[in-house]
């Protein structure tokens, strides 16, 4: 019998938070009926060990090298049997209830194409996890220094859709890849996730190509995942892929000319902006520490090396497999 609802999770180097995962997914489901899929992406920490230790069920790919998010994510969908997908991120709590409220919302609507839960903080506080689709403008704002400037501050709201009620279910077009939930006909029809994306900016191309397809993007507030954020992807690297999949994203979706036009004057503003930083951030520190305030000393020298490592080495390695 065909599931209800297949889950997919990607996981890295994230063996504890994948477990609590796991275990909220086999909580009461009520009648959906549902399959659990992880993809481990060569992990140090025995994450796929546990699985096979601990969850039976689930059912388990070992990459022997990290694939990146995208590509091991679509492994996990071509191996996939249910009427919908739910892509989840190792770092959540389900809340119970919620993948049957997302099938539901899938269900009631075949032209909804992406259905995305509420996000809540570990504290319970809601965590914004809705976009619009990012304006030259708004990215201006913020990887560039005109940051400081102001006037681009209203595009960069829209963007991060920052007058959002969380408390209502409404059409976006972005909802955070955390956990988003696709019907297999959707998948069958706009595709898999783009696999130049190794991770980041993969759920906004995916959103995007729905929208294309003529289908809609909805966020769902009586589905509910605790996402804590951060887990996997706290490398550091993760500012390196970050740019890569960004500079990826806006090439593919403003075409060839005007794209690299855009990305030209994005990675000069972003150098100058990570150069600015390192020069601000050492010339506080000291002073910072002088005064007994050593806390903010630390945080400014730890500034500093981000912005170092962007500016002589990042920031250049983005041009290579970019």
């Amino acid at each position: 019998m065909q599931p209800d609802l297949s889950v997919v999770i990607v996981a890295y180097n994230c063996r504890d938070a994948l477990a609590d995962c796991l275990a909220s997914l086999q909580s009461d489901q009520g009648a959906l009926s549902l399959e659990t899929i992880v993809v481990d992406n060569a992990s140090r920490d025995g994450a796929a060990e546990m699985v096979r230790r601990r969850f039976e069920r689930v059912r388990l790919i070992a990459n022997a090298a990290n694939r990146g998010f995208a590509a091991a994510n679509n492994q996990g969908i071509g191996l996939a049997s249910g009427r919908h997908i739910l892509l989840l991120n190792p770092d959540t709590v389900v809340h119970g209830g919620a993948p049957a409220a997302l099938v539901a919302a899938l269900d009631a609507d075949e032209r909804l194409g992406v259905c995305g839960p509420q996000l809540l903080n570990a504290d319970g506080s809601i965590q914004p996890s809705v976009r619009r689709f990012p304006t030259f403008a708004a990215l201006l704002h913020q990887y560039t220094p005109l940051r400081v400037l102001g006037f681009l501050r209203g595009a960069y709201g829209r963007y991060k859709m920052k007058d959002f009620d969380f408390r209502t279910a409404a059409d976006v077009d972005v909802v955070m890849g955390a956990a988003f939930c696709v019907p297999r006909r959707v998948l069958d029809e706009v595709g898999v996730l783009d696999e130049r994306f190794f991770v980041y900016f993969e759920e906004m191309d995916f959103c995007r190509r729905v929208h294309d397809a003529g289908y809609r993007v909805r966020f769902e507030p009586a589905a509910k995942v605790t996402h804590i954020g951060g887990v996997s992807a706290a490398t550091a690297t993760a500012n390196l892929f970050f740019c890569r999949s960004l500079f990826c994203y806006v090439r593919k979706h403003n075409g060839w000319l005007k794209g690299f036009g855009m990305e030209f004057i994005l990675r000069f503003g972003m150098f100058l902006r990570e150069g600015l930083l390192l020069i601000g951030s050492l010339l506080a520190a000291g002073p910072l520490a002088m005064v007994g305030q050593t806390r903010r000393a630390r945080r400014r020298v730890t500034r500093a090396r981000s912005a170092a490592r962007f500016v002589f080495c990042d920031g250049w390695r983005t041009f290579l497999k970019a």
